[in-house]
């Protein structure tokens, strides 16, 4: 959870339209032409999305061989090859893209999440301003999201208060931003602050890392309720984390009754 980055690259949807034969050498003047790119994009994300990468990587290979200069192909293909490990060929996509389409907020926020990701934090900032600048970008929560998160890098915790709070007014229903600001409360012995931040997260979503971070908080507070609800989740749906078998451990030294 702690290296988590919010992504909205690419949302698609393959229609059951069919793939032209041939499509690939299609003149790219012709009006199908983008159609025939956002299908390719889509079927290489839905691919992505499945972890078939090399299908992923196929697919979008052929979207950009249609339209090199298509932004939602060059962003797709950046995080695949993200999750390929090339990060310099993620970096090439990735600027392609936004050499090409500047105020595309999805770009910037993916870029800016990347750079951050591999320790251009400064750099990575920048790219989540200009997403937040896009008059167009539909999802700024996100940016504002990983905006706070690339900032507790640097140790930025007021900073990084603030764009989770900006994130919480934009979409009220987002989890992360809870279990963030819980965590820099716990860390700042904020108990009772962490445990409500906390509280609401676990009403949107669950995690092993939440659901640990809750325990710890529980035995700051001596709060044996939140402790064993904490714990019991913990252990009933996350049995086999590392989190789970550290509290396995302080049950059996008994260190799980707030002391």
């Amino acid at each position: 959870m702690s290296s988590l980055f919010m992504r909205l690259s690419v949302i698609a949807t393959t229609l059951g339209m069919a793939i032209l034969a041939g499509c690939a050498s299609t003149p790219r003047n012709l009006p199908q032409t983008h159609k025939l790119v956002q299908l390719r994009t889509a079927l290489g994300v839905g691919y992505m999305r499945e972890g078939e990468l090399g299908l992923a990587r196929n697919e979008l290979a052929r979207a950009l061989a249609l339209d090199p200069r298509d932004g939602a192909a060059n962003d797709a293909m950046a995080l695949v090859e993200e999750r390929l490990r090339e990060p310099q060929k993620a970096r090439h996509y990735f600027r392609r893209g936004i050499a090409h389409h500047p105020h595309d907020g999805s770009l910037q926020n993916n870029y800016g999440a990347f750079l951050c990701g591999t320790g251009h934090v400064a750099e990575g900032l920048r790219h989540f301003r200009a997403a937040l600048h896009s008059p167009l970008y539909a999802t700024p929560q996100l940016a504002d999201l990983n905006m706070a998160v690339c900032l507790l890098k640097v140790s930025n915790e007021k900073a990084a208060i603030h764009y989770f709070h900006r994130a919480q007014a934009l979409a009220p229903a987002l989890a992360a931003p809870y279990y963030y600001l819980a965590h820099v409360r716990y860390q700042q012995h904020e108990y009772a602050r962490a445990k409500d931040d906390l509280a609401q997260y676990l009403a949107r979503a669950r995690s092993a890392h939440a659901l640990f971070l809750g325990v710890r908080v529980g035995r700051a507070l001596k709060d044996m309720k939140f402790i064993n609800y904490c714990a019991t989740r913990l252990l009933e749906n996350y049995a086999h984390t590392p989190e789970a078998r550290t509290v396995m451990q302080w049950q059996r030294e008994g260190r799980l009754d707030g002391r």
